[in-house]
């Protein structure tokens, strides 16, 4: 994807304001969207090719969970050691939009790789993430199959979200595509 400076700029605020009003709820509720940042970290992924732009957001993630953990004292047991781990994964959803970026095409075969880079980037994610977590803050007797049926547990939630907010994105995309195009040919 090739977008202006101008383009950018505005789809890196968009994103920005999506993440700052729906992380930091644990819990999603009619006040409360859930959170958008993994498909957040994707989008990115798909849009920016420069490091500079993942890694305001990957800041932006952690100032908002220090904030929460600060200010609201909501949050605390997330900050372990296990909390370093959410860098690969959110970086999952990064490649795996960086991936779609270099395979994209408005095609019905783009729809394919979309739904292959968004689920590869979402498990990849949930591994990492809930993977980390359970490995550092599980007693000793965690085992491997414990954690496959909490990742099984949890797995549906976070690709319901994900392509949720995905798939919102995906028809934005669209609509913007088809009206640039529309305005390119009538200049």
């Amino acid at each position: 994807m090739s977008l202006s400076k101008k383009q950018s700029i505005i789809l890196a605020f968009a994103l920005s304001a999506m993440m700052w009003i729906t992380r930091g709820h644990h819990t999603a509720s009619i006040a409360n969207l859930p959170d958008a940042s993994w498909a957040i970290f994707f989008a990115v992924g798909f849009y920016f090719s420069g490091f500079a732009v993942i890694a305001l957001f990957l800041a932006q993630a952690f100032l908002i969970d220090y904030l929460v953990v600060t200010q609201l004292g909501i949050g605390e047991s997330c900050f372990t050691i296990a909390y370093a781990f959410l860098l690969p994964a959110y970086l999952s959803l990064w490649f795996a939009g960086k991936w779609l970026s270099k395979h994209y095409a408005l095609n019905i075969h783009s729809l394919r790789n979309f739904l292959v880079a968004a689920f590869s980037g979402t498990v990849v994610c949930e591994l990492v993430s809930s993977g980390s977590y359970y490995a550092f803050n599980v007693p000793q007797s965690a085992s491997l199959g414990e954690f496959m049926v909490r990742f099984a547990q949890y797995l549906p939630n976070a690709l319901a979200i994900t392509f949720s907010y995905l798939l919102v994105a995906l028809v934005a995309h669209l609509v913007v595509s088809a009206i640039s195009e529309k305005v390119a040919l009538s200049n």
